[in-house]
């Protein structure tokens, strides 16, 4: 049976407890930044190769209390990173997650074009550069544990289990506090549904959500895009080559011209001097 979460932006504190065991069971380094890094006091300002997830805050007030977001992968049904990963470094599993296979990932960064969500991110620390994300803790979830997010959020505001009961609750939560939530369940039907359902007390487009995304499954978009990519690149190479071949043949002729030129000049430089002898 496919796994989902619930993120519930209302019951959630900003206490970052999801940052900080995202990191420990990565095993993802801890590192230098500035407190006010994004929107209001967001830290770190976006998902990078060593935050796999991360708390916005967005300083909206609803009913007096702050409301907070949260970005992490989506897992989409049908993702449009593994659609165009040309190593299938990137597999959409049956119970759920997306996950990353870094020995197969050779760092052409298609995944991130691709991506409707911005979630891939690029390691450029590294000498041989690679792609890093969250992999809804595959490795825990494969042994019936809960993502390590949603094992210590102190609010219960991350909630995780069946896709089909967890999209169930999400609207049941609607439908009885319609003044405590905006009427939206995000990631049911974006880019042709996920396995992260958000809900919130205000429109997600405050709170910094991607808005323009199309309810159609992304592979059905990018790989109209995609597919032209390999042709464009072997086409620029192709005019770059000849490009290249001209300017060198240009080069070479005036070289020859330039020493046929002065093996002439020299020539008759020769030529004079013999008549002035005789």
């Amino acid at each position: 049976m496919p796994k989902a979460m619930i993120q519930d932006n209302t019951k959630c504190i900003g206490c970052r407890a999801c940052m900080v065991a995202c990191k420990e069971w990565n095993d993802l380094p801890g590192e230098v930044t500035d407190f006010f890094a994004g929107p209001g006091y967001q830290n770190p300002k976006d998902l990078d190769a060593n935050n796999f997830t991360i708390i916005t805050f967005a300083e909206k007030v609803e009913h007096g209390d702050w409301v907070f977001g949260r970005q992490l992968c989506m897992h989409c049904l049908e993702p449009a990173c593994v659609s165009v990963c040309p190593t299938v470094a990137l597999k959409k599993t049956e119970i759920g997650p997306v996950v990353l296979d870094s020995d197969r990932c050779i760092g052409c960064r298609y995944c991130m074009l691709a991506c409707p969500f911005l979630v891939p991110k690029y390691d450029y620390d590294l000498l041989n550069p690679k792609i890093s994300k969250c992999t809804m803790c595959h490795d825990r979830v494969t042994n019936d544990l809960r993502p390590a997010c949603a094992t210590v959020c102190p609010t219960s505001a991350i909630s995780f289990g069946d896709r089909d009961e967890m999209l169930t609750e999400a609207k049941r939560r609607i439908a009885d506090n319609p003044t405590r939530y905006v009427p939206h369940v995000y990631g049911e039907h974006e880019a042709g549904g996920t396995s992260v359902f958000h809900l919130s007390s205000v429109p997600f487009g405050e709170l910094g959500y991607e808005m323009n995304m199309p309810n159609t499954a992304m592979p059905n978009l990018t790989h109209k895009v995609m597919r032209f990519i390999p042709r464009v690149f072997f086409t620029l190479l192709a005019v770059f080559g000849v490009t290249a071949w001209v300017v060198r043949r240009r080069i070479r002729m005036a070289d020859e011209r330039a020493k046929a030129g002065a093996a002439a000049a020299s020539s008759t430089g020769d030529s004079s001097s013999e008549g002035g002898h005789s």
